[in-house]
């Protein structure tokens, strides 16, 4: 493996993405700067200037022409990709936690924090309904929960959106009804939800959890089909494009980390058969917990984004490419 150390925060990460063409690299930490850069060389292209506190996520269109990102200054911004201008701003009373662009790239959802007297809540509004967009306007889809939603993503095109509770719950919601969920599993996590991502084919779910457990889920009907198990609890976790294969980022917690030695604190990426459950390669580089994983639309390269401010971009070697389960 030949990784690129990518230094452009100076704080932790929390998220890293690729486009869908692969040739982009997205992240963002908790410093208040969103950068992008080049994936082939690790070479800083820019970065998105606007936000005032941490920025917890961010998510970019299918096309590459916008780019959304969340942060805990009350505010969700959209922005133009290319030119890293702010196209709108979305404000609410508290903290956004997590954003994301539906299939089409027309709508984004985004979750907010419970606190004092403000309850916890998934919207999503329309870019193209100007309405929506403007300042003090309602979004087409709200609703409301006791306990904190820590993330959110559409998942069937742009009608369903699948929401990760601090509690460990998972909720799935038609657009069309915000009163009820269609779909719960509360059975799966103990936990906090850390992280969603769909499968490259939109046929499965992974749920990264403090419970130091990753589950493979049915995306219809949010039923549990796999489970990983760590040492540690995974806060994020990717589905290989073109292979059976599981990766979980983690490590001990955060707060704990000075206390920690490197190799116990398992801060290695974990490797996983998708269908057999079982770990067999994992690969170093961070100094403190993975927070934030992606893997190449290619299959041969992970981003992953660590506490310790940098973005590592791993590239597989012969070895793994040509690597064969023995069954």
């Amino acid at each position: 493996m030949r990784p690129l150390s990518l230094k452009g925060h100076e704080r932790a990460l929390t998220r890293v993405r690729f486009n869908r063409e692969g040739d982009l690299t997205f992240s963002c930490a908790k410093d208040k700067n969103p950068c992008v850069w080049y994936t082939e060389n690790g070479e800083r292209i820019g970065s998105y200037d606007g936000h005032n506190g941490a920025v917890w996520d961010i998510d970019v269109a299918w096309d590459t022409s916008k780019c959304v990102t969340a942060s805990g200054d009350l505010t969700v911004k959209i922005w133009d990709a290319e030119l890293g201008s702010c196209i709108y701003t979305v404000n609410h009373q508290t903290p956004m936690k997590s954003c994301g662009f539906s299939y089409s790239g027309n709508l984004i959802c985004y979750t907010t924090q419970k606190m004092t007297k403000n309850l916890s809540t998934v919207q999503v509004r329309d870019l193209r309904d100007s309405n929506q967009m403007a300042e003090g306007k309602e979004s087409f889809f709200s609703t409301q929960f006791d306990v904190n939603a820590t993330t959110a993503l559409f998942t069937q095109m742009d009608d369903l959106i699948t929401i990760g509770f601090e509690s460990g719950l998972l909720q799935q919601y038609d657009l069309r009804n915000p009163d009820s969920p269609i779909h719960t599993n509360e059975s799966v996590h103990r936990y906090s939800v850390q992280d969603l991502q769909l499968s490259p084919s939109g046929e499965f779910l992974i749920s990264a959890s403090r419970d130091k457990t990753a589950a493979l889920l049915d995306v219809n009907d949010l039923k549990k089909l796999k489970q990983y198990k760590s040492e540690r609890p995974v806060n994020s976790a990717c589905i290989a494009p073109n292979r059976d294969h599981i990766c979980l980022g983690g490590g001990e917690d955060a707060m704990q980390v000075t206390q920690t030695s490197v190799s116990a604190g398992h801060f290695e990426a974990k490797i996983y058969h998708m269908v057999f459950e079982e770990e067999f390669a994992r690969f170093k580089g961070h100094f403190g917990p993975i927070n934030t994983m992606a893997w190449h639309p290619s299959g041969s390269i992970i981003a992953t984004g660590g506490e310790d401010g940098y973005v590592r971009i791993q590239e597989f070697d012969e070895d793994y490419l040509g690597f064969t389960y023995d069954f």
